[in-house]
């Protein structure tokens, strides 16, 4: 499957990206071989379904469709715990993690999503909920989740592997804007071009946000993509 978005570049040139996203096969199971656990069969039931209703909707990843509906819906309004859903949520939606016990960050979490399907809506942006910066911080490291919202002390012990997070390794996280007390950060791994598009995205639009945006500083690295962006570059093609 094929996706595009388009994109205007600081010289008001417009830029088109082109990517690709596959469904994997999975070999097909007999119906003996199913576990008895319910809650095994259950979220497999559900994750087909999710499969089946985006399907039929056409939708792709920070591309054209009409992408989730009532499973978006659903998305927004429960906490995160991720299962066999949530690669199929990640495949057309840009998922954007919020820290349920911070009121301040999940406030900035809110306000760049609405940012971002307001003047983004190719990304179809979602908030989820994660309950403190451990779970956040577990998410973005396991390759759960993609991007996030955390605290810059919370980012900073990602990176360093501080506490609460002395057991993951190798600083699995980049930061692609500053809010001044908090980062939306994201995977080392996650599209340049879609780190440029967000950090354009919120910069452009920071007056509906509740804090300034600007690029990140300190010791957490900046995303490549977003980098691209706060010095002029052109938009990567990756």
């Amino acid at each position: 499957m094929t996706f595009a978005l388009r994109t205007r570049g600081r010289a008001g040139s417009e830029c088109q990206i082109h990517s690709t996203s596959k469904f994997c096969r999975r070999a097909s199971t007999p119906a003996c071989a199913f576990s008895g656990n319910r809650r095994v069969i259950l979220t497999g039931f559900v994750s087909v379904s999710a499969t089946l209703l985006i399907s039929r909707a056409g939708a792709f990843p920070f591309g054209g469709g009409a992408g989730l509906t009532k499973g978006a819906g659903f998305v927004e309004q429960t906490d995160l715990n991720p299962d066999r859903m949530w690669p199929v949520y990640r495949r057309y939606h840009l998922i954007i993690v919020g820290q349920r016990d911070d009121e301040k960050g999940l406030t900035l979490t809110k306000a760049s999503t609405d940012t971002l399907v307001q003047f983004l809506p190719e990304s179809r942006a979602l908030l989820v909920r994660a309950a403190d910066t451990r779970r956040i911080g577990v998410l973005i490291a396991t390759d759960q989740q993609d991007v996030a919202v955390m605290s810059a002390e919370g980012a900073k012990a990602l990176f360093l592997g501080e506490p609460p997070f002395e057991d993951i390794a190798g600083g699995p996280v980049r930061a692609i804007v500053s809010f001044g007390t908090h980062h939306m950060v994201c995977r080392p791994n996650f599209r340049a071009r879609h780190a440029y598009a967000i950090a354009k995205t919120l910069s452009e639009h920071q007056d509906s946000l509740a804090a300034s945006v600007a690029a990140p500083q300190g010791v957490v690295p900046m995303h490549p993509g977003a980098r691209a962006f706060f010095a002029g570059e052109d938009i990567p093609d990756d």
